[in-house]
């Protein structure tokens, strides 16, 4: 299996878009680091276990969904698991996975790392919510997280991960580095189910 992950926000052409922040002891936490560290945990656990992972932080998210396809057309014969990641804001307790409406492949990689999340006990979260976005829709803000997955060849599924609230009071012991690595372990085991492995 050949796994994608995304850094969003982070990396886009001329513009500092560090994505949400919070404040924890008069510090500024951006959500572009809290990726980066859970991204570091799901990439030691799947590659250590035999998985190929690409990681994608430059360019706009149409470009990089262009690059999700080309790794999936050199590897016709390889399940490709594709995570556009993310950390929430808003002040929830849940967790969040969402799917283009058109992939079923997409679904079935939402539910295994939703499933995942609601198994391996992540600190604080109530529930682990599965959802398909389309432009308009009522989860359209994350349309174009994903929306160029569909152009993807059949072998790629895509997702928008985001398990956490950075804003919430709750979800405040996910943002540590233990936090970080049970997500990043959830992440990258949800994709090993999904695939089968």
């Amino acid at each position: 299996m050949i796994v994608i992950l995304d850094r969003q926000h982070h990396g886009k052409p001329n513009r500092d878009d560090r994505g949400a922040r919070t404040e924890i002891d008069g510090a500024t936490v951006w959500e572009v680091d809290l990726t980066a560290a859970y991204i570091e945990n799901a990439t030691a656990l799947l590659t250590s276990e035999g998985h190929t992972v690409h990681l994608l932080d430059s360019g706009w998210y149409g470009e990089r969904h262009e690059r999700a396809g080309e790794i999936a057309r050199e590897n016709p014969d390889q399940l490709v698991a594709y995570a556009a990641c993310h950390v929430n804001a808003g002040g929830g307790s849940y967790a969040l996975v969402l799917h283009d409406q058109r992939s079923r492949g997409g679904q079935a990689l939402a539910e295994s790392i939703a499933d995942t999340l609601g198994s391996v006990g992540a600190p604080n979260i109530d529930r682990s919510i599965v959802r398909s976005t389309e432009r308009g829709g009522t989860w359209g803000r994350a349309h174009t997280t994903i929306a160029g997955i569909w152009d993807a060849p059949g072998n790629c599924s895509g997702v928008c991960f985001e398990p956490m609230f950075i804003d919430s009071a709750g979800h405040r012991d996910l943002l540590t580095p233990e936090g970080l690595r049970v997500i990043g372990h959830a992440l990258a085991v949800g994709c090993m189910q999904w695939a089968g492995q």
